[in-house]
């Protein structure tokens, strides 16, 4: 049996439905970071350093899901615009601890309000319970898939 006969229509792939699943789901937002010129991964560090504030580069790259590389210029870019602070870290000079400065406080809490109202269309449209469902689904295919359990 070849490839092709073993493999679904790539539009039934788990990769095509999740990548769907993701456009659908960002698109409505994309808007909403434009208007504050911030791109999505800008969002996804804010974002980050917002709801573990201090923390620092590697623990940012690791939970919003973006390279290292990536993380340290988004840091330099935000940092240049005001709105994250870094500080070196007391425990480790080598380090240095990430926080938004009051100006990316605002920005967040702005923008989390329109995005609090689009998350709550999204469980009005799909259901809460079924939102839930589907991102523990989806947490234990990641682990899975990763060798986490």
């Amino acid at each position: 049996m070849d490839a092709e006969e073993q493999l679904p229509p790539f539009e039934e792939t788990i990769s095509a439905v999740l990548i769907a699943a993701n456009e659908g789901v960002i698109a409505p937002l994309r808007p909403v970071l434009r208007k504050h010129n911030i791109t999505e991964p800008q969002w996804r560090v804010m974002r980050v350093v917002n709801d573990r504030w201090p923390t620092h580069a590697t623990e940012i790259a690791q939970i919003s899901q973006l390279r290292a590389p990536s993380v340290t210029r988004i840091l330099k870019e935000l940092d240049e615009r005001g709105l994250v602070v870094r500080e070196a870290d007391s425990g480790d000079r080598r380090r240095r601890l990430v926080s938004l400065s009051d100006a990316g406080r605002r920005l967040v809490n702005t923008t989390s309000q329109v995005m609090v109202g689009i998350l709550d269309e999204y469980a009005h449209l799909f259901g809460a319970r079924r939102l839930v469902r589907l991102s523990e689904e989806l947490k234990a295919l990641s682990a899975a898939v990763s060798g986490v359990e």
